[in-house]
């Protein structure tokens, strides 16, 4: 795997987190002399907060004992597991770094008890203790937060993944244009270990149409299995939680809605109640965009799940292959022309010291420019990608 393959062996092959692993390193090198117990990295999945902990560990000769937290489900295992661990002298004889990866997964109602018991170990230990969450502000990590240091790891810039993935292709000789490696960094929204598991699966050759291929096969996957979900369930309560992790827009959930919910419901009856749900939701939704009343958003979300799922008069018991319209492309579309325009609108106002807004009212200038020919000179003080000169000459 990619993944482990390029894996960082030091902190300077940690990719776009300078400041975070130097806190890190400096964390572990005066452990002794710090206030903090241990140390609470946190920020979005896979930006390199784990591989960081290995990458410096190997650095400066130290023995990692990772504990996955959803592996502890109960404070008498925790407690006698780091107890025990950090308390035992290492088998090499080196020093120890104790890692409890995710540990905002114990903030649930059955690891009641578990956090007490893992600021207890750690006030006890001799060792660096890391955790790591990538939700740290759950109240019930509180206890947790006040005996360590925390280190924020941001969520990494496409250029910046983009520059690891031409990194890796030249390594693993794979062919690729600039316009896949930038439509792949940008699809994975900040997860580098994604974009090198989708980079993997791509083989050989990365191509755009392939990294289209694989946002779309994801996308439709989530979506599929929430529908199902809010279509088949037998109570509403059971809908509700549906579209939690689909990552979809409100409107491009409307429309996956609206396309497959006769292919679903047979029933007259059962058909005008959900679209009467469907309409109710998209009223919100407008109110959201002209007043920007955002607290309506759970309101949409319980009328696209449970309020549609309740709609039904009975489950229909035949199987239904769910599809998207082509309106959800042309969607897609726009975005991936939005993200390229945002930007350049960026690169232009960092060059000329201005703000966006002044820079955005710019653009139509340099467009015309980039389409006569010109701003060859422009594109090099701008460092403008391929793909984004390309979108100027549109």
């Amino acid at each position: 795997m990619y993944t482990h393959r390029y894996a960082p062996k030091n902190s300077a092959q940690v990719f776009g987190q300078q400041l975070a692993v130097s806190q890190l390193k400096d964390f572990i090198v005066n452990y002794k002399q710090q206030k903090q117990r241990s140390a609470l990295l946190y920020g979005p999945i896979g930006n390199g907060k784990t591989s960081s902990v290995y990458a410096l560990a190997n650095e400066l000769n130290f023995e990692v004992l990772e504990i996955n937290s959803s592996d502890l489900r109960k404070a008498d295992n925790i407690k006698s597991f780091l107890d025990s661990a950090l308390g035992q002298q290492s088998l090499f004889f080196k020093p120890k770094l104790i890692l409890i990866d995710e540990i905002d997964n114990v903030s649930g109602v059955k690891d009641r008890g578990c956090v007490p018991a893992i600021v207890k170990a750690i006030s006890k230990s001799s060792f660096p203790v890391i955790l790591t969450a990538n939700d740290p502000f759950d109240k019930k990590l509180k206890p947790l937060k006040k005996i360590s240091k925390e280190i924020e790891y941001h969520k990494l810039q496409y250029r910046t993944i983009a520059h690891a993935l031409t990194w890796i292709c030249q390594q693993e000789n794979i062919k690729y244009d600039e316009k896949a490696i930038n439509s792949l960094a940008r699809q994975v929204d900040g997860d580098l270990r994604g974009a090198l598991i989708d980079l993997q699966t791509c083989g050989k050759e990365l191509t755009f149409e392939k990294v289209v291929g694989l946002s779309d096969r994801k996308r439709t996957q989530s979506i599929t299995s929430a529908l199902q979900i809010i279509f088949k369930s037998s109570t509403a309560d059971n809908a509700l939680r549906a579209l939690d992790d689909v990552g979809l827009q409100p409107n491009e959930v409307f429309l996956w809605v609206d396309y497959n919910l006769p292919k679903e419901y047979k029933d007259p009856k059962s058909l005008a109640k959900a679209y009467e749900h469907l309409a109710r939701a998209d009223q919100f939704h407008g109110r959201i965009r002209r007043r920007q009343h955002w607290r309506f958003l759970a309101y949409i979300y319980n009328l696209l799940t449970a309020g549609i799922s309740s709609a039904k008069i009975e489950r229909n018991p035949e199987f239904v292959q769910y599809k998207p319209t082509m309106r959800l492309l042309r969607i897609w579309q726009s975005n991936m022309s939005n993200a390229k325009k945002k930007e350049i609108v960026a690169k232009l106002a960092t060059a000329t010291h201005t703000s966006t807004k002044v820079a955005h009212q710019q653009l139509p200038y340099l467009r015309e420019l980039f389409r006569n020919g010109g701003g060859k000179d422009i594109a090099s003080e701008l460092e403008l990608t391929g793909e984004e000169v390309g979108w100027l000459k549109k």
